[in-house]
């Protein structure tokens, strides 16, 4: 069964230090072209999330300057994350109960990457293909 590390492998993890501004991390999500990004702090230790819906809601409608908000100010609290062992099914379950669609992963207690709603669908996917072309392979179709 595949598992939350096996989707993450090989993956950059990427973050922002809370001490970055808003527009940092707007550039950097906008490079990297993703939706939300994990805070960190100096001791590499998760403190938040920042995501698109953030920079709307708590910069651009509360008319903040982005160039000078520190996104520390304007991120989005921890609620749930997910170990590298659990499953895209339990992330699904974790992303439904707690309404969001990026988790943060943890291994040991330690940071190691976001998942997103994106890389779900990406492995609902592949295991829908596998499983076409064993029908397939079996009926000879």
């Amino acid at each position: 069964m595949i598992t939350i590390g096996d989707v993450i492998r090989d993956r950059e993890p990427y973050f922002v230090r809370e001490s970055a501004t808003a527009l940092d991390a707007a550039e950097y999500m906008t490079s990297r072209n993703i939706g939300a990004v994990c805070i960190l702090d100096d001791a590499d230790k998760l403190t938040g999330i920042f995501s698109e819906r953030d920079l709307l809601r708590r910069v651009v409608l509360a008319r903040r300057d982005p160039a000078s908000v520190p996104v520390r100010d304007v991120m989005s609290e921890i609620t749930v994350a997910i170990e590298c062992s659990d499953t895209p099914h339990d992330a699904l379950e974790r992303m439904e109960q707690h309404s969001t669609r990026h988790l943060p992963i943890v291994r040991d207690g330690k940071w190691v990457g976001m998942l997103s709603m994106r890389d779900i669908m990406r492995v609902e996917l592949s295991e829908q293909g596998d499983e076409l072309r064993l029908l397939h392979e079996y009926t000879g179709i």
